[in-house]
């Protein structure tokens, strides 16, 4: 069977060993955040960050196209600079709702 992808644009998928250098995480602590993305993948309520990745089977070695550890890190990097504004819309219902300040 013939791949669709051309042989010079074939992607280059990171091994979990990569993936969790690359993020400067232990391959242990990676693995957690996979099984947590599996967890909330097939229905569960989960906290903490989650992870998209590639693997065939349970068993099978996890894989990572570079730009899912790029969208990882940029959904979970925070600037001091901001406001949360999850916080700001609370504050305004609570206003609206009570009709006094918090």
């Amino acid at each position: 069977m013939e791949s669709n992808i051309p042989r010079n644009k074939q992607m280059k998928l990171l091994s979990l060993q990569e993936a969790a250098d690359a993020l400067g995480y232990t391959v242990k602590g990676l693995r957690k955040i996979v099984d947590r993305s599996r967890d909330k993948a097939n229905g569960a309520r989960t906290r903490g960050p989650t992870i998209t990745f590639f693997q065939t089977t349970k068993g099978a070695p996890v894989k990572f196209k570079p730009e899912w550890i790029e969208e990882f890190v940029a959904d979970h990097t925070f600037s001091s600079g901001k406001p949360k504004t999850k916080t700001r819309k609370k504050r305004e219902k609570q206003e609206a709702a009570f009709g006094f300040e918090v």
